[in-house]
């Protein structure tokens, strides 16, 4: 089947012969090139403003459309790696349902974010999908004391030896401080029972081992054929040859220990309490 530029350059050409025009038949490839040209640069029909498939049933979709063409990048959650965090509810090129629409499309240029292959409709429940995971967790109620939680997460759980709430804390781990906003009871209380489940790309652990037997775990930072450089648990940089490494293990995703062995249950509600009252800049 000829394409539609092909049909109007030949319905062109021979109308204008027929009306005594004279073209020639090596004037037939240009006059191709610019009906080519003509419909490559001719304007699109703009995609709709509203999302059609915002609905409980679209977002479900999404979900698993996300999972198929997202994840790689934005990890499982939405919650970021080699992509940005999408639970934020916070996006560079806008957050409207055309401006994420036209995002996911058309890919950011310049970027590591390229066009999704995906229909229409499917790029649409995608969109849905990804404003679900930027909306504010809303109607729980968590069944712990946050004051007594906020106790234990700033002593006995060290908690911000890594993690940063508001000035205060660490840079290891996630910033905690609007994670009850992005996070509901059932996920905060999963990450401090299994941390290992679901840990964000860029704070997956790595544990060298070298050539004279030190171990050194930490952050990994990046990694080529000759290198890999990592923030250690003290915080320091460091980086090392791979040649005088002995052994490079991952099997470990994160740093954060399991905290349902060294938290009663009561101390673990009190946390989960706490943490979903922390909801960033009102």
């Amino acid at each position: 089947m000829r394409p539609s530029w092909f049909a109007a350059a030949r319905t062109v050409y021979t109308s204008t012969n027929e009306a005594g025009g004279g073209l020639n038949a090596t004037s037939f490839p240009l006059l191709l090139t610019s009906c080519l040209c003509a419909g490559l640069l001719a304007p699109r029909s703009a995609p709709a403003q509203t999302n059609p498939f915002d609905t409980p049933e679209g977002a479900q979709q999404g979900a698993a459309l996300f999972q198929n063409h997202c994840t790689y990048c934005h990890g499982a959650r939405g919650q970021g790696g080699r992509g940005s965090d999408l639970t934020t509810g916070q996006y560079k090129h806008g957050g409207s349902d055309a401006e994420l629409y036209a995002t996911i499309r058309n890919g950011i240029r310049g970027t590591e974010m390229p066009p999704v292959r995906a229909t229409d409709e499917e790029v649409w429940k995608i969109v849905t999908f990804v404003k679900h995971l930027g909306s504010p967790v809303t109607g729980e109620k968590a069944s712990g004391n946050a004051i007594a939680g906020k106790l234990v997460v700033e002593g006995k759980g060290g908690c911000l030896a890594c993690h940063s709430i508001g000035p205060a804390g660490g840079s290891l781990g996630p910033d905690l401080s609007d994670v009850g906003r992005r996070r509901d009871l059932k996920y905060l209380e999963e990450s401090l029972i299994s941390p290992d489940e679901d840990v964000p790309a860029r704070y997956r652990a790595v544990r060298l081992v070298t050539r004279s037997g030190m171990d050194v775990f930490g952050i990994r930072l990046n990694e080529d054929d000759i290198s890999i450089q990592l923030v250690d648990t003290e915080d320091n940089l460091r980086s090392f040859l791979k040649a005088d490494l002995r052994e490079i293990r991952r099997d470990k995703p994160s740093l954060m220990p399991a905290y349902g062995a060294r938290l009663t249950r009561k101390e673990l509600d009190d946390v989960v309490s706490y943490l979903s009252t922390l909801r960033g800049v009102q």
